[in-house]
């Protein structure tokens, strides 16, 4: 069974601050004299062990309960699921949480400006609803990686699951089967560094309207033709209509309309 104690800087080591952390009056060990507020620390312990061990690409979870400090009397304690993969990437985590989504009718918005601490700056996002942080999803800092010893990426998602079990599914939608073919569309736009791409693909959704059936972001490049600063953002969207056949001129017209909204928000067709 993991142990909810933690040593002084276990926190700090990997990004996480300490300013809310419970200190034990009388540790039976002095390496615990903490309790945790993060699974994030024995999960990058056991990552660095098998690492070690020539197990260089394993994925790691914990179901566990943390203890940040609280205004009452007794800790702020809540239950977390975190899932670390060594050799993993966003787009890992990112399909664990669709994967969580699906199987429990839950979601949240992906929010960019709240880069969660100990995480990769650009590659890492909060799981949000309104202002409450619900969990995190992206890569471990690349830092605290070379802090702690461990080779390639790690992929991170947690998730409070004091608050997602504790809700009331959405009950799921049958939907009739649509017989009519689909088709994709690949659009890649250079935009910003600083406007998260969960903005561009908002924008590409509304503009594509009801004939989306799904929307990916299947490559992020950064380098040689795109300008300092600045990335390259490539989606793919699948449409599909549902009484008819696509034609070249709805296929055309969807597409102009998705470029109109990546414009509007400062994105810019990438030749």
């Amino acid at each position: 069974m993991p142990s909810p104690f933690l040593a002084a800087g276990d926190l700090s080591r990997i990004g996480l601050s300490e300013d809310n952390v419970l200190h034990l009056a009388n540790p039976l060990v002095a390496d615990d004299s903490i309790l945790r507020t993060s699974l994030r620390p024995g999960l990058l312990r056991s990552l660095k062990y098998n690492q070690s061990h020539r197990a260089p690409k394993i994925g790691i979870w914990e179901i566990g309960h943390v203890y940040p400090k609280s205004d009452q009397q007794l800790p702020d304690e809540s239950e977390q699921l975190a899932i670390l993969v060594a050799g993993g990437d966003v787009e890992t985590s990112l399909m664990q949480w669709n994967a969580i989504c699906d199987a429990l009718s839950v979601g949240a918005q992906l929010d960019q400006s709240r880069v969660p601490a100990g995480l990769h700056a650009t590659r890492s996002a909060s799981l949000t609803r309104g202002k409450k942080i619900v969990g995190v999803v992206g890569e471990i800092d690349p830092v605290v990686l070379d802090t702690l010893g461990i080779e390639g990426r790690v992929s991170v998602l947690e998730i409070d699951l004091s608050v997602i079990l504790n809700e009331e599914p959405k009950p799921v939608q049958a939907r009739d089967i649509n017989r009519f073919p689909s088709s994709d569309i690949d659009l890649a736009f250079v935009m910003s560094d600083e406007v998260p791409a969960v903005n561009l693909q908002r924008a590409l959704r509304q503009a594509a309207g009801k004939r989306l059936v799904r929307i990916d972001l299947f490559d992020v490049y950064r380098g040689k033709g795109v300008a300092e600063g600045s990335r390259s953002l490539a989606f793919r969207l699948r449409l599909q209509e549902p009484e008819g056949t696509l034609t070249d001129s709805i296929l055309a017209e969807v597409q102009q309309a998705c470029v109109a909204a990546g414009e509007k928000i400062g994105a810019a067709i990438r030749a």
